[in-house]
């Protein structure tokens, strides 16, 4: 046998032995998630327990967070790739004044999930009887933010809105008698609204034009945007791979129960109440006007942005959705 012909057999075996081509090294991306045990916060970390990153090559180191300023600073400041569920008002600000932030997706369209409620043994009955009371909610430029303020101007009161923080601060705080109403978005709390210690007084749905408004959107930092935009594309699509796995059958319904510690059998009133599949569309942002009316009330910004920085604005969401 030559000696050509003995090194090409021996370059076949080693080859059949270790796989033709190595191994790629997985992507990996940082990511800032707001309000641990929400259903729709929980999507990237189920796709990923489900192996759905995996399979598009990515590995995602996810931290939690209390929302609102906190992930979106997270990834502002480059110490996160991706922020997921921010408030869009807080987006649209910190895009206006340049800071390093890219639109990278909606997250949700209305505010079905999102509710204010008092202790149970509070005289307030109702969100008109807020008028001159203390309402909570999470951090400025949040989705809580924005529905508390459309909340407020239907009923045509004048509650003092107040940063109380996340979900359980905010209750402390509502049951201490700091707050006269709090926050929270279902699943959480739903258990002691059951048991009859809190009382709803409020949905977010139940504002006008909520309904069809995005409030919480998903963000990147402008240098991952601008040098990794395989990664990101593959994110989403693996994204929208574990949503749509998180609305079909049993299985991703009693992984999540397992994950957010709550009854399985709530799992298709969250599906089908409060987070209604098409609220989650991640390639659409409803009603960019409203939102950017709605930042300058808010004193997010100084003045409407003009047509060409709307569609500045909106144009990494087309570009990352395909």
């Amino acid at each position: 046998m030559s000696t050509r012909m003995a090194g090409w057999f021996v370059g076949a075996a080693v080859l059949a032995l270790f796989g033709a081509t190595p191994a790629l090294a997985q992507d990996k991306l940082k990511l800032a998630v707001g309000q641990k045990g929400n259903w729709d916060t929980s999507f990237p970390y189920m796709g990923q327990q489900k192996g759905f990153f995996k399979e598009a090559n990515l590995e995602l180191d996810i931290q939690w967070t209390d929302g609102g300023a906190d992930t979106l600073q997270a990834v502002i400041t480059g110490s996160f790739d991706i922020g997921l569920a921010n408030g869009v008002l807080g987006v649209v600000s910190a895009w206006a004044k340049n800071a390093p932030v890219i639109l990278l997706s909606g997250e949700m369209m209305g505010a079905p999930d999102i509710y204010w409620y008092v202790k149970a043994d509070s005289p307030v009955k109702s969100l008109k009887e807020l008028d001159g009371k203390s309402m909570g909610f999470s951090r400025p430029g949040s989705s809580t933010h924005l529905v508390g303020m459309a909340l407020t101007k239907t009923a045509g009161i004048n509650a003092k809105l107040t940063a109380a923080g996340g979900i359980p601060a905010t209750l402390t705080q509502v049951m201490s008698g700091q707050l006269d109403a709090g926050w929270a978005a279902a699943p959480l709390l739903l258990d002691q609204v059951k048991d009859g210690k809190i009382r709803v007084v409020a949905v977010g749905n139940e504002a006008a034009g909520v309904a069809t408004q995005t409030v919480r959107v998903n963000i990147t930092n402008a240098q991952t945007y601008n040098q990794r935009r395989d990664v990101l594309r593959r994110f989403q699509a693996a994204y929208k791979k574990s949503i749509d796995w998180m609305y079909e059958g049993n299985e991703s319904g009693e992984a999540y129960a397992k994950f957010a510690n709550i009854n399985p059998a709530l799992v298709p009133e969250l599906r089908r109440k409060y987070f209604p599949k098409a609220s989650v569309a991640l390639d659409r942002i409803g009603d960019i006007e409203v939102i950017i009316n709605d930042a300058v009330e808010a004193k997010r910004l100084d003045k409407p942005l003009t047509a060409e920085q709307v569609q500045a604005f909106l144009r990494p969401v087309a570009e990352l959705n395909r």
